[in-house]
């Protein structure tokens, strides 16, 4: 499978921050078929000290999720050809148990049904967020993913 040129690599660090010798950075998949949301929540996982990559698709998601680490997922409601749903079920089918953070423009009724289908699924549900995006609640999130132990 080719990726449709959809995906954004964030991994830069805080300005003016450096990682010390030998650290890893934590990582965060953004799953948002918007183009800028994708980018301001990428860019603000990045400002938070994660690497970040962004991918607009369930199938983008899987493939990553698959054979790289991450530390947490953003996870967008309305996914084109996708739904949260669907993503969830993969999440689960690939028993990650990372942290999700659910973010979404639809009415808080959508919002809560995902995040009820998350938790019935035994996945690791942080917190929804609406859109447009309170970026200090979702640096919030970052932190407290950062601050948590491996």
């Amino acid at each position: 499978m080719r990726f449709g040129g959809n995906i954004l690599l964030f991994s830069a660090g805080p300005p003016g921050a450096a990682l010390q010798e030998g650290a890893i950075r934590k990582t965060v998949l953004v799953i948002d078929d918007d183009i800028t949301s994708r980018s301001i929540i990428c860019r603000v996982a990045d400002r938070a000290g994660f690497a970040a990559i962004g991918v607009a698709s369930v199938e983008e998601a899987e493939l990553l999720i698959g054979s790289h680490v991450f530390d947490l997922v953003t996870l967008d409601i309305a996914l084109g050809a996708g739904t949260a749903h669907d993503m969830l079920e993969a999440l689960a089918r690939l028993s990650f148990d990372k942290p999700i953070v659910v973010v979404s423009g639809m009415d808080p009724a959508s919002v809560e049904a995902v995040m009820t289908t998350a938790r019935g699924r035994d996945l690791r549900l942080l917190d929804g967020l609406m859109k447009p995006i309170d970026l200090g609640a979702l640096k919030a999130c970052f932190e407290r993913v950062l601050v948590a132990p491996a």
